[in-house]
């Protein structure tokens, strides 16, 4: 069934595209708005320990499951325990839900880069997105449209087309990252930015613990099917600890490196770091338009954006594709095409609930205070994340056994795992400890 299924070529491709996976809007965008929200450095240093306690031992344990079965995560836990393929069913219902407004975050940034591209200056955010613009409240559905285009064009052709983008678009996003956040820490009070992430201990409340959490799980790609279905695509030659290792390392990098783009400008313009989910798409254009060649800075960085959102993106469709192919014995071809235009309709809602004036419009969605588009984000983040992470760690630790696992980890040729005993504490006892306290604890705020 594997071979049916593609694989990746070599570990490197694995690398990349599960980096690619774990490297997208949740470190560009989603991070640095939830660093400035819930306290600047308390809210990194929190984030710092999760991924070690929890983000790393449970992305090692899907992407064992991935390996071990070979199958989808429905298949997958359900060959692990005979019952327990609605944990699957939790984990592909997130990225369906996920890609019902990652793709509005993207259509963002195709948008601005466009704009830098052809007028030399960004988008009035609160304009596009309030649906003031030309088009009105469809433009950013439309732009939505065209990013979904370009994620299913990809996955067309499985894991070899998955594995080939993951191969220029990584080392791409790092090397313009790079360049931009140079040019950031040259700016007027950039090290005021690098207080705020590093060493300045305020902001601090009981919603930075929960928050944090959710970003470990949104960032790296956890409970969400997309480890598990790459990992179906690994070969036996591959070290699982260590590429787990890089692909975490390269998504914590990456975050540092947005906050360190982004916040030194904030700082630099005078404005503030907790303007919410438009941070990105307002401080930093802002800046753009002081500098001398601003607008190749801002086409390029929004060019870097685009191209992050659209690795994360290819997973997301990816994983529901899999759940397709393996359980309902669809075509990869329609697969793609039919779920793609399942998101671009589902996105609708969404996107226009930011918009001024629609039916979808309201700031207090089915009770929570908040819209759509910010409910669905909180929702998943918060919410179905965790507890397909709590329930990973169970079946894991619990039902499947760690020395199971272990056995597969190391079914790699001259491959010995030196820290069994202490993933093996951590995935049985410590991270599914902490998941439930995390849990419980948002809803006593």
């Amino acid at each position: 069934m594997k071979n049916n299924r593609g694989s990746f070529t070599s570990s490197l491709g694995f690398i990349l595209a599960g980096a690619g996976s774990a490297i997208g809007v949740g470190n560009m965008w989603r991070f640095p708005y939830m660093m400035g929200d819930n306290g600047g450095f308390w809210f990194l240093l929190i984030y710092l320990v999760f991924i070690v306690l929890l983000g790393l031992p449970v992305m090692l344990g899907e992407i064992t499951i991935g390996r071990y079965t070979g199958l989808s995560p429905v298949s997958a836990y359900s060959k692990l325990q005979k019952g327990s393929g609605f944990v699957g069913v939790l984990a592909i219902s997130a990225p369906f839900l996920f890609m019902t407004f990652y793709g509005i975050v993207g259509g963002w940034a195709l948008k601005y880069m466009f704009s830098y591209i052809f007028t030399g200056s960004g988008a009035d955010f609160a304009a596009f997105t309030e649906g003031s613009l030309t088009f009105g409240s469809w433009q950013p559905v439309l732009w939505n449209f065209l990013f979904i285009g370009l994620t299913c064009f990809v996955c067309l052709f499985g894991a070899s087309g998955i594995e080939k983008a993951g191969k220029i678009m990584m080392p791409a996003f790092f090397v313009v990252l790079v360049i931009i956040v140079a040019y950031s820490l040259t700016l007027p009070n950039a090290v005021e930015g690098l207080k705020f992430m590093f060493t300045n201990p305020q902001g601090f409340s009981m919603k930075t613990i929960p928050y944090a959490l959710g970003q470990v799980f949104f960032s790296m790609s956890i409970a969400i099917g997309v480890l598990i279905t790459y990992g179906s695509y690994i070969k036996k030659d591959t070290a699982l600890p260590k590429t787990a290792v890089v692909i975490a390392g390269l998504d914590t990098v990456a975050a540092l490196l947005a906050g360190m783009a982004i916040f030194p400008a904030v700082f630099s313009t005078g404005g503030s770091p907790n303007e919410g989910a438009g941070l990105m798409f307002t401080t930093l254009p802002a800046t753009f338009e002081q500098m001398p060649i601003g607008r190749l800075i801002g086409a390029t960085f929004f060019l870097l954006l685009s191209v992050a959102a659209l690795t994360s993106a290819i997973s997301l469709l990816e994983a529901c594709c899999s759940f397709t192919i393996d359980t309902w014995k669809w075509k990869r071809k329609p697969s793609v095409m039919i779920l793609s235009l399942i998101f671009c309709v589902l996105a609708i809602p969404n996107s226009m609930s930011l918009s001024k004036g629609t039916v979808f419009s309201g700031d207090n969605f089915l009770g929570t205070g908040m819209n759509i588009f910010d409910s669905v984000d909180f929702f998943v983040s918060n919410i179905i994340l965790p507890i397909g992470g709590l329930l990973t760690c169970i079946i894991i630790g619990w039902f499947w056994k760690p020395k199971h696992a272990i056995a597969e980890i190391e079914s790699t040729p001259g491959y010995v795992f030196k820290l069994k005993l202490v993933w093996s504490w951590l995935i049985k006892f410590i991270a599914p400890i902490l998941i439930l306290i995390v849990l419980i604890s948002q809803f006593f705020e």
